[in-house]
């Protein structure tokens, strides 16, 4: 066998490929053989059909075209792909292959591959350096976070108001028929909460204990079945007891009480170190975001549709499933965003092929540093996720798909030429504090301070 690989797009290769007749013997031999064992004809055993009965049952070109087919070029296409060290990302597209009785078997093959990447220096990307300072207020409301937590009901004599709780009796019905999903006894409920119709709320500020309401609304989707949404249901509601929440005072008993501390300045200390943690976490993964968009900027990457695909589709499942966990549909994610469907579509597009721009550039990168991953550090990266994960090892790399470790491998490489990156960059001061400030919101999410995520898209 003869093979060549000429470059046809920066993206895809062609394999053109010789197999002298010696070569495609054995594979029409298999093929005779294997029909043999296929093809009933009278007065034979099947799988005793004799070669010359079988080429003269079908035709010797429909047997050696079945050769070809099935078992020469599957054959010395993965030959020539091993010689060529060519790590295809697609099925190969086979050109119709030339071939007469008697002489050699030529046909080509088109592949989809990664790029080869002329990559300018890497070294000195200059960005200028997150600025996230943890101030007196992001501990006060750490603290008060801690407050709620140990927070008290208290029976009041004024009218409720929002933020405080009523215990209340709930019945809703249509007509005279009540609706189970909305009845309830001795349910706490807080007023300005919205939890079940906004005029719920509003009818409950100023009652007190032993006043009876009683009004109708249009019910929206969501709360009770289909059939009642859009519907006038009557809530009729019992007010059984007003309590406000009262807070801990802030004291050194308050400490010892909410943690393992004995002043409120150890636990203020406490909580400090807790979200400038936080805040140097966030920092270093912003200034690696930083780092990569600048450099990228710099880099012209050909991006393979295969991978541009398979990454598309994964963003796409993962945001069908975060819409899913926030139990919205498509439709009201929309209406909610005022966006489309082909604008949400383009948005998942122009990520996948960041990322997809990101990985070929890092593993660039990491082949140009001769950098290696150790077997120690896949085992180790596996137990990391299995830990996350609350499996096993085994079933981690399973999920994986592929035993060697190959995934991991990619991911522990990428990650380790975004550190070099970042090791070698030119880092400048710190922006002003407007970014500052955007910064320090996310940390104190990543803290503990409750935050709502949008899907991404």
């Amino acid at each position: 066998m003869r093979s060549t690989v000429e470059p046809v797009e920066p993206t895809k290769l062609k394999l053109n490929i010789v197999v002298e007749p010696d070569e495609l013997k054995p594979a029409i031999d298999r093929t005779a053989r294997r029909l043999a064992s296929e093809v009933k004809v009278p007065g034979f055993r099947k799988g005793k059909v004799p070669r010359q009965v079988i080429e003269a049952r079908i035709g010797r070109d429909v047997l050696v075209a079945e050769a070809i087919e099935r078992e020469a070029v599957p054959e010395f296409y993965a030959r020539a792909v091993e010689e060529h060290g060519v790590e295809p990302l697609s099925r190969a597209q086979i050109e119709p292959p030339s071939y007469e009785d008697g002489g050699p078997l030529e046909f080509s093959a088109t592949v989809e591959v990664k790029p080869e990447l002329d990559l300018p220096p890497y070294r000195g990307v200059q960005v200028e350096r997150p600025e996230l300072e943890v101030t007196d207020e992001m501990v006060d409301q750490r603290v008060d976070l801690i407050r709620e937590r140990f927070a008290q009901l208290e029976v009041i004599g004024r009218p409720l108001a929002a933020g405080d709780y009523a215990q209340i009796d709930l019945r809703a019905s249509r007509h005279v028929t009540e609706i189970p999903e909305l009845t309830r006894t001795d349910f706490l409920y807080e007023v300005g909460s919205g939890r079940i119709v906004p005029e719920l709320d509003k009818e409950l500020e100023g009652t007190r204990r032993g006043d009876i309401l009683r009004f109708t609304v249009r019910l929206p989707e969501g709360l009770a079945g289909e059939e009642l949404t859009g519907q006038d249901v009557t809530f009729q509601v019992l007010v059984k007891e007003a309590k406000a929440k009262v807070l801990p005072k802030l004291d050194d008993d308050f400490a010892q009480e909410a943690s393992e501390f004995d002043t409120l300045e150890e636990l203020r200390a406490a909580e400090r170190e807790r979200l400038e943690q936080a805040a140097s976490e966030q920092i270093a993964a912003e200034l690696e975001t930083r780092v990569l968009a600048a450099y990228l900027e710099s880099v012209e990457v050909p991006l393979p549709a295969t991978l541009v695909r398979d990454e598309l589709s994964y963003r796409a499942k993962r945001f069908a499933q975060q819409l899913a966990m926030m139990g919205t549909t498509l439709d009201q994610y929309l209406e909610a965003t005022g966006s489309t469907a082909d604008q949400v579509e383009a948005d998942l597009r122009a990520q996948s092929e960041r990322a997809v721009k990101a990985q070929l550039v890092l593993e660039a990168v990491a082949v140009a540093e001769s950098m290696e991953v150790t077997a120690e550090e896949v085992d180790a990266e596996v137990r990391r996720r299995a830990q996350q994960a609350g499996r096993s090892p085994e079933e981690i790399r399973k999920a994986l798909g592929r035993g060697d470790g190959s995934v991991i491998r990619g991911d522990i490489l990428r990650t380790k030429a975004l550190a070099f990156l970042v090791e070698h960059a030119e880092v400048g001061a710190p922006e002003g504090a407007g970014a500052a400030a955007s910064m320090a919101s996310t940390a104190a999410g990543e803290a503990g301070v409750s935050n709502t995520e949008a899907p991404d898209g």
